[in-house]
């Protein structure tokens, strides 16, 4: 059994019974802390983590809400990254054309590089393998991480849809409690009660629109990056056991760079 979905029911149910049992209080705190009722964030967040454990591998999630760390951190692959990887291959196009990859045996360590697709494809380059197999199999690395990746954005994308569910049923819940509790005849208890109902359904929507969708097309964004990088760098290094012309290969991957910022062999 699935210790993720079963503690993910559990704590669902046990939220819906605490949201009904604390809801009975209807008198809300002042202004401006009505927008910040412990009550109502518990039920959104918690019951979206919860739904979430249900709908997916708890490791899935795990590795998610590791993954949304990165959202506030900088990317550092840009347009002069990838001018930089051109560089790079053009010499070492450049040490093949002179000395074969024997010389370049001697002049890289692979292990000592951080990029997992050039250890991974220059690794293969080194022991003599062909252009066309080269190419395949690390493109198929490049899609198989870039999916795993995308699991995350999933996961987020649904996070987005559960916070607005939560937030309506504890809305629900806050509506039913303050129409029983109208037979008290005080008219004034009614605002206060619909005041704590609502504002489940105003936080289910901010923390959907405002954090998880915002979250998962950054995140998206950032995999989109890295694998155009990867790609680029896939194309410059399957070219290496057919020993092209450094010219060839810069005019080839010339076409990844903007038309403003080719490089120039001459020029560097």
């Amino acid at each position: 059994m699935s210790t993720g979905t079963i503690i993910g029911f559990l704590a669902g149910v046990g939220l819906f019974v605490y949201a009904i049992i604390s809801g009975q209080d209807s008198s809300p705190p002042p202004y401006p802390w009505v927008f910040l009722l412990p009550n109502s964030l518990l039920m959104v967040l918690g019951g979206t983590i919860a739904a979430t454990f249900i709908a997916f591998k708890d490791n899935y999630v795990i590795q998610a809400f590791k993954e949304m760390v990165k959202i506030f951190k900088h990317l550092d692959i840009n347009s002069k990254t990838i001018y930089n990887d051109v560089g790079k291959i053009i010499g070492w196009a450049e040490i093949v054309k002179k000395g074969g990859i024997r010389e370049l045996q001697k002049k890289i360590n692979v292990d000592e590089n951080k990029n997992p697709v050039i250890k991974y494809s220059m690794e293969m380059v080194l022991d003599g393998g062909k252009s066309e197999n080269i190419s395949r199999l690390t493109e198929d690395f490049i899609d198989t991480t870039y999916d795993r990746k995308m699991h995350v954005v999933t996961i987020l994308d649904t996070m987005a849809q559960f916070a607005p569910a939560f937030g309506m049923i504890g809305t629900l819940v806050g509506l039913v409690i303050m129409l029983s509790n109208m037979s008290s005849g005080d008219p004034t208890a009614i605002g206060g009660g619909m005041a704590i109902a609502l504002i489940t359904t105003l936080h289910g929507v901010l923390f959907a629109n405002l954090f998880f969708k915002p979250a998962a097309r950054k995140l998206e964004q950032q995999y989109s990056i890295i694998k155009y990088r990867d790609m680029v760098l896939l194309e410059g290094i399957s070219m290496l056991p057919n020993k092209p012309h450094p010219y060839t290969v810069q005019d080839h991957l010339n076409r990844y760079l903007d038309s403003s910022n080719h490089f120039d062999i001459a020029e560097e």
